[in-house]
């Protein structure tokens, strides 16, 4: 395709907007807030998790090369961001505090230890999870704002029909076209969506089974 069919091609469906109603113009307009936000998120997430990753990795490999609890805290790098940082500077408060509290029992000690942990992970958890919601909202809503716009097309078509009294294809085109744009920005919009949801939540699976090993690596440690 060369540059004078993309201007035409490009022109011919702006025209096709432009030229729609109100309310199919309405429906477009929400479709591509819904698709620009959806490949916002994905983008911001996939360097988020990425991130994650990519230091969980790096504090297992430091956890099970670490001989003590205090060589971890020495060697791991302070990420604040970082969930696994999160676990090991909430790990190392509440031996802390149990410590200048005067509890010396070391079972009592390593159950609290693991409560923090299990509350930790649960919580970092939840907070990347946080806007994935939206595309799976966009997934689910979007074919049928899509269908919306379908159906207002076609119902657009049947008016123009009955009050000219014809059924040409000059009359039916424009509603036909709204009908038909609606329906592939709404699938156009889902589908990606569908997508990065799954995408992202199946690397959350992975990064939540990592800090639970990360988790049983503080307690073997501080069992020492």
């Amino acid at each position: 395709m060369d540059i004078t069919d993309l201007n035409s091609y490009t022109g011919g469906f702006i025209g096709l907007i432009s030229s729609a109603g109100p309310v199919a113009k309405a429906v477009v307009f929400v479709l591509l807030f819904f698709s620009v936000v959806s490949w916002t998120i994905f983008l911001y997430k996939w360097r988020q998790l990425s991130s994650v990753e990519s230091d969980g990795d790096k504090f297992i490999r430091l956890a099970r090369d670490s001989d003590s609890f205090k060589r971890l805290t020495t060697v791991y790098a302070e990420n604040p961001d970082s969930p696994f940082y999160k676990l090991l500077a909430n790990a190392y408060k509440e031996v802390t505090i149990r410590q200048k509290d005067g509890h010396t029992d070391a079972r009592e000690v390593l159950t609290a230890v693991e409560n923090i942990l299990k509350a930790t992970v649960a919580e970092e958890t939840s907070r990347l999870e946080r806007r994935l919601s939206f595309l799976a909202t966009t997934a689910n809503t979007a074919p049928f704002i899509g269908l919306f716009g379908t159906v207002w097309g076609i119902v657009d078509s049947f008016r123009e029909i009955g009050l000219r009294g014809t059924t040409s294809l000059a009359v039916v085109a424009p509603g036909i076209s709204e009908a038909l744009i609606t329906t592939a920005l709404g699938l156009a919009t889902a589908i990606p969506a569908v997508i990065f949801y799954n995408y992202h939540t199946n690397r959350l699976r992975s990064i939540a089974s990592k800090m639970e090993n990360a988790s049983a690596y503080i307690v073997n440690l501080l069992s020492r």
